[in-house]
């Protein structure tokens, strides 16, 4: 609807202002029939502005510029020209829009030249600032809009990284809280549950009271679903972690005995060199691989002891696990649901938790069978 009222409004002007500048300039051309269609085609090239703003400049300044060449009287004829000159720049069809500010100029230039007096080249001078009017506000108009769109853009794109910078911070966080409570909940439960289950048995051969022995059943059973559960939440808080540091003091290779002394079964702790202070990271990741492989002994290996060998090497450390279990082949299905796989195939996060803190520390981690059979863990790490 604008463009329609652009091109009626422009239509009106051009042919009412030529038809009086015809009678106040006596040596101009009469309008006739072909200049009426230059008229026609100067407000009507308007119509393609929304569109190609560079074929509406086309014709309006074609139009022109037959009206200048044929002579007829100077009036506003010229208009629908320089506002397709806006448009063009403002569009950013920079170069397509100051070549025809150039050719508006050239026109009558070329015809001062052929023609030379005073009063063509001043006339010639004032269009010529006229043209650089009208192209240069499109100019600053389009470098406005550029700015606003790059800032707009800019914005968007700072707004993005936040929320990229926060959801890793939401990941890294889940897979720490995972990671803590699998290693050190998980571990603690595995461990009621034994001894509950061991309890229970001893109070019955006994002879003790019923109810000692059921209490330890309902002790048994609630920390199985306790392990159940908890398999679920990790499930929800694993999906996206992409790997965390740790924000707080943790326990270390200082640990190790008296959490070999709270396995649930008989462990040997070796240690080899000379000992000295870990980086945190390190020594870290040293108690949580000894725990994490101890938790999987006593869950799912069916073993009667285990061993921890922790060697301090000058520019690292090793800590290796092994026990008498069933090594990394599947076990056959026994009564504890928990049995069902050889801790190579444990259902669970434990060993890839393991991997991902030998990963963060910068070592190296090899699981399988032991060479005397058994299940062996093996974790190198600079230090």
């Amino acid at each position: 609807m604008k463009t329609f009222a652009l091109v009626c409004g422009m239509g009106v002007v051009v042919v009412y202002s030529t038809l009086l500048a015809t009678g106040n300039q006596p040596d101009a051309r009469p309008l006739d029939l072909a200049g009426y269609v230059l008229l026609a085609v100067a407000a009507l090239g308007l119509a393609w502005l929304p569109r190609d703003p560079v074929a509406a400049l086309v014709a309006c300044a074609g139009a022109a510029a037959l009206c200048f060449v044929q002579g007829y009287a100077y009036a506003f004829w010229c208009a629908p020209a320089l506002i397709a000159v806006f448009a063009a720049i403002d569009a950013g069809r920079r170069a397509a829009g100051w070549a025809g500010a150039a050719f508006l100029v050239a026109v009558p230039l070329t015809g001062a030249i052929a023609h030379p007096s005073a009063d063509r080249l001043v006339g010639v001078v004032i269009w010529a600032l006229l043209v650089l009017v009208v192209a240069q506000p499109a100019e600053v108009s389009r470098a406005r809009r550029d700015h606003t769109a790059e800032a707009e853009r800019r914005a968007a794109d700072a707004e993005r990284t936040r929320e990229e910078e926060a959801l890793r911070r939401a990941q890294e966080e889940r897979l720490r809280v995972a990671r803590e409570l699998h290693d050190v909940t998980s571990h603690t439960i595995s461990v009621i549950a034994l001894h509950a289950a061991v309890a229970a048995e001893a109070v019955t051969r006994a002879g003790g009271p019923p109810e000692a022995a059921a209490a330890l059943q309902v002790i048994r059973a609630s920390s199985r679903q306790a392990m159940t559960e908890m398999k679920t939440i990790l499930g929800i808080l694993r999906p996206t972690a992409a790997g965390a540091g740790e924000r707080q003091p943790q326990p270390g290779a200082a640990q190790l005995p008296a959490l070999a002394g709270s396995a649930g079964l008989p462990v040997t702790l070796e240690v080899a060199g000379a000992r000295r202070d870990l980086p945190p990271v390190v020594d870290l990741a040293v108690y949580r691989i000894v725990q994490e492989a101890l938790t999987n002994t006593l869950r799912h290996a069916a073993a009667t002891r285990a061993a921890v060998t922790l060697t301090y090497e000058p520019d690292a450390v090793r800590v290796r696990v092994e026990d008498d279990g069933a090594g990394a082949a599947p076990a056959s299905p026994g009564p504890e649901p928990e049995q069902a796989h050889a801790r190579g195939q444990a259902q669970g996060h434990g060993l890839t938790g393991m991997a991902e803190r030998v990963a963060a520390a910068g070592g190296r981690l090899s699981t399988g069978d032991g060479p005397a059979g058994g299940f062996r863990v093996d974790a190198w790490l600079p230090a």
